[in-house]
Order: structure tokens, then C-alpha cells, then sequence
């Protein structure tokens, strides 16, 4: 999605702001709501994180920030809240993909299974694992 198909995607949906998202190393993601206004950040620069408070990513706590950077073609409306719209993102440190962003780590190995000439393959199995199931609602 260019940058103005997206600003009239986002007018158009009447969103206020984009859930920059990523995956940290368990699988929970982490968010920040950006104002739609800046959405042009999100894609180019990125929106900021502490890159210490992420579990899994190498980052000391006198390193640098993670820049969660969206990729446009993800661009999508949150239909459960009103005004919101969602991007996932590659993690980014001085303005090159972090190697230990779970993103950026998938598309190494797919290229991997790719120059084996195999085809990946992989899904989603969702669920509450029994040991959880006493934190519902928690």
C-alpha cells in the first residue's frame, strides 16, 4: 500500500490511530497506538521501544531503542475497536533489522528453506494451555 492509498484507507475507516505491533520471542505481542497522522513514520522510521524491556532481543539496558518499522501491506482495520487499525512490524536497531526480531528471524529461514528448494508451510494452533486456564480474565 502506497502512502497515499493508506492515508485514504485510513480516512476513509475513520481511524485515530495504527497499532504498531510486533511478536516478542513468547509469542505475546507487543503494541503501541501511534496517531494515524504519523503513520508515515511507522513505516519508514518506526515506532520506538525500549529495546532492554524486550525479553529475547539482546538488547542491554544502556542499549539502543527498537524501532518496530510496519510493513504497509499489512495495513488493517481492528474491527473490535472502533477508530483503531493495526501493522505488523520488523524490528529495527540503528536502521537495520535486528537479528533477533522473531520476524526478522521467520524470513532467514524461509529464505534458508527456499535455497533448499522447498516450500515452508506453517500454522496457527490457538488455545489456553491447561496450566493457564486459572489466569482467565486475570
Amino acid at each position: 500500500m502506497t502512502p497515499s492509498e493508506a492515508k485514504k484507507f485510513l480516512e476513509s475507516n475513520n481511524i485515530k490511530y495504527v497499532l504498531a505491533q510486533f511478536v516478542d520471542i513468547h509469542g505475546a505481542a507487543k503494541t503501541k497506538a501511534v496517531p494515524a497522522s504519523h503513520y508515515e513514520e511507522i513505516v519508514t522510521s518506526g515506532a520506538g521501544f525500549a529495546g532492554f524491556a524486550i525479553c529475547g532481543v539482546g538488547i542491554e539496558p544502556q542499549g539502543p531503542d527498537f524501532m518496530a518499522v510496519g510493513d504497509s501491506t499489512t495495513l488493517s482495520v481492528v474491527p473490535w475497536q472502533s477508530g483503531y487499525a493495526r501493522i505488523v512490524c520488523e524490528g529495527h536497531v540503528h536502521g537495520t533489522p535486528w537479528p533477533f526480531d522473531s520476524r526478522v528471524v521467520l524470513k532467514r529461514q524461509i529464505e534458508r528453506v527456499k535455497a533448499q528448494g522447498w516450500n515452508f508451510y506453517t500454522g496457527l494452533e490457538t488455545g489456553v494451555l491447561p496450566a493457564q486456564e486459572g489466569r482467565r480474565g486475570a
